[in-house]
């Protein structure tokens, strides 16, 4: 394995060792997860981050079709009215 060594400044090293916290990661492996997702492209990164558990995998939630009528019981507004009138 090779080492690669770079200078930054003192305000990006820490706000890299904070990310690196808040991930759960140390920062040599925040770094090298960063620099493979720059060069080989962020969705690698995201799959190889939902194996391992580092990312949950969310299915996409069904947009309502524009138009679609919403069903509610009857009544439903009046009561919800009413009640709000009498909290007042």
């Amino acid at each position: 394995m090779k080492q690669l060594i770079t200078r930054v400044d003192e305000s990006l090293a820490e706000a890299v060792k904070e990310r690196a916290a808040l991930t759960g990661e140390s920062v040599n492996t925040y770094i090298t997860r960063l620099l493979n997702e720059a060069v080989r492209g962020r969705q690698t990164w995201k799959s190889e981050a939902i194996a391992a558990g580092r990312l949950i995998s969310r299915t996409p939630v069904a947009t309502p079709v524009p138009g679609a009528a919403v069903s509610t019981p009857p009544g439903y507004a009046s009561a919800l009215v009413s009640s709000e009138r009498d909290e007042r």
